[in-house]
């Protein structure tokens, strides 16, 4: 097992006193969960299909094609679309072709999903040790819902509450954070946000005064930090390595 390193200069932080952690925010896709091998060639296929029937003018295999060797460029939506129309001389109907892609994108089907082997430990020991857990996701509701159901987690004990921020912005993970903060009283820097994505969790962790933990790998993993506030405390291979991190958990 690799050993969590720092991302950034350890000096300062090495004569600081041990932190305690009353209060964990684990994000759900690739942090939790194997989202990039369960669920993102499914939902490029589902997108794939969606373009198609939106009059593409290529087969829902073509297109399937064209968006993966997009992603294996770069992850990101705007990408991937833009990449398949403009490869399909209808960069003019970018904005449409986008909209239906992304519509099936996010709510591709939810079949069977299996957690990290140590999630579950990793949660329900932090709960056993005092620490109120939570979940952030970000996407669909309804099937970002769907997903925790699958996996088990809306009935897990060891989960005080789980938030659901949409792409309508509606709720953003920075205000899931923000409510969070109020529901528990605590203050950012008792509180330990991990995932995976840089410019989401790690960046509004960051931001409120919170530690914060990258999970290398899954969808993103290519998208490192692009600027100070994106840059984790710390980065680890698996969820597992969450406990072997230098901070006193729980009361």
């Amino acid at each position: 097992m690799t050993k969590a390193r720092r991302s950034s200069p350890t000096a300062e932080r090495r004569r600081r006193p041990v932190p305690t952690i009353r209060v964990a925010i684990f994000d759900l896709d690739d942090t939790l969960y194997d989202c990039l091998k369960q669920r993102v060639r499914a939902a490029h296929r589902h997108a794939a299909e969606a373009m198609a029937r939106a009059g593409a003018p290529a087969s829902a295999e073509r297109i399937f094609r064209l968006r993966m060797k997009a992603f294996r460029i770069d992850p990101q939506l705007a990408h991937v679309d833009r990449f398949v129309c403009e490869h399909l001389g209808v960069a003019d109907r970018l904005a449409e072709l986008s909209h239906a892609a992304r519509e099936a994108f996010f709510s591709c089907p939810v079949g069977k999903l299996t957690l990290f082997r140590s999630s579950r430990r990793v949660l329900r020991e932090l709960h056993r040790r005092g620490v109120r857990v939570f979940v952030v996701s970000y996407g669909d509701p309804d099937t970002q819902r769907a997903k925790a159901e699958a996996l088990g987690l809306l009935r897990e004990p060891a989960i005080e509450r789980i938030f659901l921020a949409d792409r309508g912005k509606v709720v953003t993970k920075d205000k899931a954070f923000e409510q969070i903060l109020g529901v528990t009283g605590a203050k950012p820097k008792k509180v330990l946000v991990v995932g995976d994505r840089c410019s989401g969790e790690i960046r509004a962790g960051n931001l409120l005064g919170m530690h914060t933990v990258r999970i290398l790998g899954g969808e993103f993993a290519k998208l490192g930090p692009k600027s100070r506030e994106e840059r984790p405390d710390f980065e680890i291979r698996t969820i597992g390595e969450v406990l072997k991190l230098p901070f006193r958990f729980g009361a």
